[in-house]
Order: C-alpha cells, then structure tokens, then sequence
C-alpha cells in the first residue's frame, strides 16, 4: 500500500472557501481576485461580482474585463461598457472587448478608434479586427498591411482573412474585366453572364462581412444594366435593397426591369410586397408574373400560398396544382428572395430541388385545414360582418378596429390590414403587425414600427414580439434589450429567454434562475421546472419545492426527479421515493424521447 503525505490530502473545500474569504476580508489585494475566481467557478457570480470589483479598483485589468463580460452576457450593456472603459487605455483585453462592444452597438467609428488603441499596446487581435474594418469599408491596402503583421504575429484569424480578401479582390478584377469586354461588345446578356458568379450563396459571408463588397457588386450590376441587360437592374436592386434607407430606390429599380420587358422582376415585386406586408400588391404582382412567358412556376406557388392564408383554398388547389404541372425548375428559392440570390426566372442555374416536396406540404396543409374547423373562417363572425361594416361607415378609430378585426378573424387579410391602417392606434397597428408577421407572409425588422406605439405605451406582448422578430433576424444584442423590457413589464416568456440565455450563453446559473422565476410566475411550466431545478442544485430545497410541484402539474417529465431531490434534502424520505417511483416508471420514455444523446444529461431515478 502506498502512503500518501499531509500535501496530498484533499483539501476540505469548506475549509479552503472559508481561508480564501477571510483573505478578501482582511484587505489582501490578490486575495479579492482568488476568492472572486473561486466563486466563479463554482456559479455563485452575485457573490462573486464584488469582489472582482475591489480587484478592479486595484488596478486588475484582468477583474476589469471579466466584470465587463458578465454584464454584457447579462444583457447590462452600459455597465459594461463602464468596466471595459476603465481599463481600456492601458488594456490591450479592454480594448479588444470595448471595441466590439461598441460595434455591436452600431458604433463603428468607436471601434475603431479602440481596436487601434489596443493594437497599439500590443494586442494582435486588436489588430486584426481594426483591420477587418478597414477593409469591411473598402481600404483594402492598409488593412493587408495590418492583416500582414497580426499574421506575422502568430494570428491565424489574420492569416485566414489576409488570403480571403486576396481572393475577393482577385475575383473583382476578373468581374471587372469581364464586364469591360461585354462593354466594348455591347452585349447585354454577356455583360450579365459576366457577373453570374456574384450571385453564388457561398458568398453571402463576403458581403455581410465586408460591405464595401455590396457596393461593389453595385456599380458592377449598374454597368451591366447599362449596357442593356434589365436582368442585371434587378440583381442591383437586389443589393440597393440591404440598405433600408434605399428601399425605393430599389424597388424603383425592378419596376423598371419589368418595363423593359424581364418577366422574373414581377415575381420579384411579388416577393418584396408580400414580405412588406403588402398582400393585395403581392397577389397582383405573382398574377403578372404567371401570365408573362407562359407561366413561372414560383409565382403560382407564392399564389396558393398566398391563397392558403387567405382560406381560399379551392383557388390555392388550383394554383398549386398548375406549379406542380409544371415541374420545379424556376427560381432559387420558393419564399422569398435572397439577399443576392439570381431571380433569373425559369433559366434560374440552380433548380430547387425541394419544389415537389414544398407542393405536397402545402396540399397536406390544405386537406389539414378543412379538417379542422378551428382553422377555417368562424361562421358567427360572417354573420356579423354586416353590421360592424355599418359601423364602421359611421364610426372612427375604434368601429374601423372591430370591423378589421372581424376581417382578419375571416382570413380577409388585404381588407383588414387597410382598415387597420385607416384606425391607426397603436392597438389597430399591433394586431395589423401580428397578422402580417404571423400570417400573412410578411417578414423582417421592417414590420417592427407596427409593434413600437403599442409596446412605448407599455404593452408587453408587444416588447416581446420586437424582441423576437430581432432575434430571427439574428441581432441578439436588440432581442436581449426589446426581451428584458417585456420582461420588465411582466412578460413571462421573455423572462424565459433571458435566463435560457443566461444560463446556455453566459453559464450564469444565478442570473438565469431569477428570469426563470419571474417566468414562472407567469404560469409557464418549463422554468418553473428549471428555477426549481437550479434550487435544488444550490441546495435551496425549500424554495425550489413549490416551483417543482407546479412543473410537476404541468406534466413536466424530469421534473418528479427533482422534486424527490428536493424533498430528500428536507429530510422527506418517504414523499421523496413515491415521487421517484414516479420518475423511475418514466424514465424509458424520457430517454426514448430525448435519445440517447441525452443519456449524460439525464439523471437516472432508478
């Protein structure tokens, strides 16, 4: 038998967290930072917090930037921003952090001016970064330069951007000089093949990280056009369309397609006016798109679509029966159309696959429809559409609100969605954003403003549905903040986000147990669940039992596991095993639903 020492004893964690609290206590600067990490990890950050503050008053940079991230991660981005600036001038870690703080905010100037502060003090991922702006705004030379030393510097980000920028400035060239050739030809159809690589999705990557890139494929589009290609005005607009600011313009650009006779820009008006939440303009669009050439495939798809939303469905049989008469080569994409993807009609280079497989569904859908009749038009409002109509020839704002609403009810989404404009209150504008968002095919940051009267004048619903159509559109950052003020105001599912995210992005268990609270007292059984859960790992047993009951009630399979948990540690041996019998008998099914993946995760009650 091998005798162990006195060194290599366990150490008794009690004793360890009680000896390095005492250190903080007494004054010991390097004390704070120790007991702050040891709190740290063992997922108690509200007690860690200040104690990484007292570090930072000393000077740590290190505590600095670690209270600068916990606060972002929980969505308090002005206190962060105050912990990054006061160490960012002599932090090259600051720096980096404030710096993409700031461009996260839409601050791209700030960033800048940090991310060179903290190249200059020797952060080469300072460097890198200012670099990738620079060039994301098209100074290509300076930013190789910068690019050239991070990579020599040892940054393989800056090596891999370097090569990729090389790349995309080569392939400029080339668009470049094709189109010169096309240009001295006069060819308008080779001026547009010219530039057929532009509109590979493999580049979509390139354009959202350097905009600069968008401009460019711009003015190349532009030359094209003006050759004569009318294809080449709607994949200008295309990219005009990135910029909101710049909407009309663009759709200014593919009406003028149209006119010159390119039969795919009315599908492509037909796209943009639904996802405006334009369906009347929609449908006219899609119609003028079916009837040029013989038939567009997508075009008729949109219609039954379309048609579906609005319960015509006999009608949205037709439609889709005609697009699948007529096989599925067409557009790339059936929805919507992409960024930059090609909008070159029925010559479109990427067949869509899923075409047959997309019709089906929505004939399925149909058949579904008819079976339900909770999603058919309800039979009494039909009946009291009459009088709300007479109503609302003599009434105001909220006679034009009843008798929208008895419109939407009937799946009259054109009509309803006019005289929900015509009310205008922010109650009208809210239900018209809903029935756009949610149903009619509209899509984007672009139905927001019908959302914000409604949630300034504190309407939670509303709060949360910005903060989801944010976080759909990607911009975490705007979700989080549209996603707390819900919560503020009593949302529970935005409570829920926000300790999901908490706790999945932050790995802050306390912060997210607090959201899940608050969630739960909205009624939702999940957190309930997981803020009970997160007691009885803390050891909060009490306090996590009425919360576990409820999950219980609700049906939530794991949660009579914890709710056993949680009684044992109160010392109720006996309630504790009826509820893991429970667990136990429940167990296979939850393995089989969850799968075999989820085998670690999975507590196993027998």
């Amino acid at each position: 038998m091998v005798e162990h020492s006195s060194q290599d004893a366990a150490v008794d964690p009690a004793a360890e967290e009680a000896r390095l609290r005492a250190a903080a206590a007494a004054g010991n600067p390097e004390a704070y930072r120790a007991y702050a990490e040891h709190l740290t990890g063992l997922g108690r950050l509200d007690e860690a917090l200040p104690w990484w503050a007292r570090a930072a008053d000393t000077g740590d940079a290190d505590a600095s930037r670690t209270l600068a991230i916990c606060h972002k991660d929980r969505g308090e981005f002005a206190e962060s921003e105050r912990w990054y600036r006061t160490a960012a001038d002599r932090d090259g870690g600051c720096a980096f952090g404030l710096a993409r703080l700031l461009h996260e905010a839409g601050d791209s100037a700030g960033a800048e001016t940090w991310y060179e502060h903290g190249a200059a003090l020797g952060s080469v991922e300072c460097k890198t970064n200012g670099a990738v702006l620079l060039a994301a705004r098209g100074e290509w030379d300076t930013a190789l330069g910068r690019l050239a030393e991070a990579s020599a510097e040892g940054d393989d980000v800056a090596a891999h951007s370097r090569r990729a920028i090389q790349e995309m400035l080569e392939d400029l060239d080339g668009w470049r000089a094709a189109l010169a050739r096309a240009e001295a030809e006069g060819d308008p159809e080779e001026a547009y093949e010219a530039l057929r690589d532009l509109l590979d999705p493999d580049r979509k990557a390139m354009f959202e990280r350097y905009p600069r890139m968008v401009a460019e494929a711009e003015a190349l589009y532009a030359g094209a056009a003006a050759v004569g290609s009318a294809k080449a005005l709607v994949d200008q607009a295309l990219f005009i369309a990135r910029d909101d600011s710049r909407w009309d313009e663009a759709r200014a650009l593919v009406e003028r397609a149209h006119e010159r006779g390119y039969d795919g820009a009315a599908y492509v008006l037909g796209v943009w006016a639904e996802e405006n939440g334009e369906p009347r303009t929609a449908e006219r669009w899609y119609r003028t798109a079916d009837e040029a050439d013989g038939g567009h495939i997508w075009a008729r798809f949109n219609l039954g679509v379309l048609c579906v939303r609005q319960r015509r469905l006999e009608e949205a049989e037709r439609w889709l029966g005609a697009a699948r008469g007529d096989g599925a080569d067409g557009v790339d994409g059936v929805d919507g159309v992409d960024g930059v993807d090609g909008v070159d009609g029925e010559e479109g280079p990427h067949p869509f696959d899923e075409g047959e497989e997309r019709i089906l569904q929505a004939l399925q859908d149909i058949a579904a429809i008819r079976a339900d009749p909770e999603r058919m038009p309800p039979a009494e409002w039909a009946d009291r559409l009459e009088g709300l109509r007479a109503r609302a020839d003599e009434g105001g704002p909220d006679a034009w609100f009843a008798y929208a609403d008895a419109l939407d009810r009937l799946y009259r989404l054109p009509e309803a969605a006019e005289w929900y404009r015509k009310a205008g209150t922010p109650r009208a504008l809210l239900a018209l954003g809903r029935m756009l968002y949610e149903g009619g095919g509209a899509k984007g940051v672009r139905m927001v403003p019908y959302y914000e009267p409604a949630a300034a004048e504190g309407d939670a619903g509303a709060a949360y549905d910005i903060g989801r159509i944010h976080d759909e559109a990607g911009d975490r950052r705007t979700a989080q903040i549209w996603f707390r003020r819900a919560a503020d105001l009593g949302h529970g599912r935005a409570a829920w986000w926000l300790g999901w995210t908490s706790e999945e992005r932050g790995g802050d268990p306390q912060h997210a147990e607090r959201w899940y609270v608050r969630a739960a007292r909205s009624g939702l059984v999940p957190p309930a669940f997981l803020a009970g859960r997160s007691m009885v790992r803390r050891g909060a047993c009490a306090e996590a039992e009425p919360l576990l009951r409820v999950a219980c009630e609700g049906e939530h399979q794991e949660a009579p596991y914890w709710l056993a948990q949680a009684l044992r540690g109160l010392g109720r041996e006996e309630e504790a095993e009826r509820w893991l019998r429970i667990a136990a008998a429940a167990y296979p099914d939850l393995l089989h639903q969850y799968g075999e993946m989820a085998r670690p995760a999975l507590r196993d009650p027998r």
